[in-house]
């Protein structure tokens, strides 16, 4: 939990930062529901997806954790690479 009474001028930015990034996450995924288009919706789950994981590196430069950068290392290789490759193949429509 963020202590909000106790920040500095640098952790209120980046807090300002993450509710900023929020705001988009949320307009993002309404955006993906309003959407009928594929490619629009393939498109978008990364925006959110990489938004997330911004939100989550700027959290961790507030709080300490041991394993924080191997958890956005890890969902940046695996959960990032993989699905982006997918989305490729649908934008393609499975075309080689």
């Amino acid at each position: 939990m963020i202590d909000f009474a106790n920040l500095s001028l640098f952790g209120w930015i980046v807090v300002i930062c993450i509710f900023i990034m929020g705001g988009a996450v949320c307009a993002g995924l309404l955006l993906a529901l309003r959407s009928r288009d594929e490619l629009t919706r393939t498109v978008i789950s990364d925006l959110v997806f990489y938004g997330m994981i911004a939100m989550f590196i700027s959290w961790t430069l507030l709080n300490d954790m041991s394993i924080a950068y191997d958890i956005v290392l890890l969902a940046a290789i695996v959960a990032g690479v993989l699905p982006t490759l997918s989305m490729s193949r649908i934008i393609s429509k499975g075309r080689r």
